[in-house]
């Protein structure tokens, strides 16, 4: 019994020993893995920081009257009309392409299927692209948000009447007006000619009314009307004004009709101030 029970002592010490000379050898492997784990987590922290820090927002203002051309990281040119603002990061680099926009800009998106567009717009909304060409009209003080699509395809997304997220497919020739308030759209058929005149430096009459084409100005130019109560509205004007100054469309409207008008403040040259017009008869 007891040289039975040496031999079973002796063959645990050798099972033992077997099992403690392996054990320098796993901390070692664990070791390495630590540090290879560690080496990896440092690496990949690093190049977070570095992303973060090599991304800057910038911000483009134009003011009214005026329009500039932008060309993001990725290719995509943006016309930026008067009294907008367009933030953009200076490269993409997750899976979207996010721009934020408070006023009127045209987008001639690069196409790239692994990176959808998104432009984040007043009023919760937000249109959505992989590559296409369109034009939208979302100035944070208008009631309504405007989608004009010239080409390819847009998700536009917003909350509706029950202030739940929803989205309408636009497709080439449509013109979608959002109005936040009330979350409800509606959907036109367009040639786009008027709604991107602005890009080109147009203004674009078509039987146009007098109170339409006083807002068309007041907008394009920073202006505001003062309209006298003897002034008929019922006169309409057709026309198309390249590149030409405020002072020339409304002597055009003159000799149109029995309007006149004249400044109210400083000639218009009023600064950062509204040109301040006066309509009468």
């Amino acid at each position: 019994m007891m040289h039975s029970y040496g031999k079973t002592q002796t063959h645990s010490q050798r099972r033992q020993k077997k099992t403690i000379s392996l054990h320098p050898v796993t901390q070692r492997i664990l070791r390495i893995a630590a540090v290879f784990v560690v080496a990896f987590g440092l690496s990949y922290a690093m190049i977070q920081v570095l992303q973060k820090e090599d991304i800057e927002m910038q911000t483009v203002y134009v003011p009214a009257g005026q329009r500039t051309l932008v060309t993001l990281a990725d290719g995509t040119t943006v016309w930026v009309n008067g009294k907008s603002t367009l933030t953009f990061p200076n490269c993409f680099s997750s899976r979207t392409r996010k721009v934020e926009l408070d006023g009127e800009a045209y987008f001639d998106v690069r196409k790239d299927p692994e990176k959808q567009f998104i432009v984040s717009t007043a009023h919760q909304s937000a249109i959505k692209v992989l590559g296409t060409k369109f034009n939208v009209k979302a100035y944070k003080e208008a009631d309504e948000v405007i989608t004009t699509l010239v080409e390819g395809k847009v998700n536009f997304e917003f909350n509706n009447a029950s202030q739940q997220p929803q989205y309408i497919v636009m497709a080439p020739g449509q013109k979608l007006v959002y109005y936040f308030q009330d979350g409800k759209t509606e959907l036109y058929t367009t040639s786009g000619e008027r709604e991107l005149s602005w890009k080109d430096g147009k203004i674009i009459f078509r039987q146009t009314s007098l109170r339409d084409a006083l807002d068309i100005l007041a907008d394009r130019y920073n202006a505001e009307f003062v309209v006298r109560e003897n002034v008929p509205h019922d006169d309409s004007f057709s026309g198309t004004f390249t590149n030409r100054n405020l002072e020339q469309i409304l002597n055009f409207i003159s000799v149109s009709s029995k309007v006149r008008w004249r400044y109210l403040n400083n000639n218009g040259t009023a600064g950062k101030e509204k040109i301040k017009i006066e309509i009468f008869i």
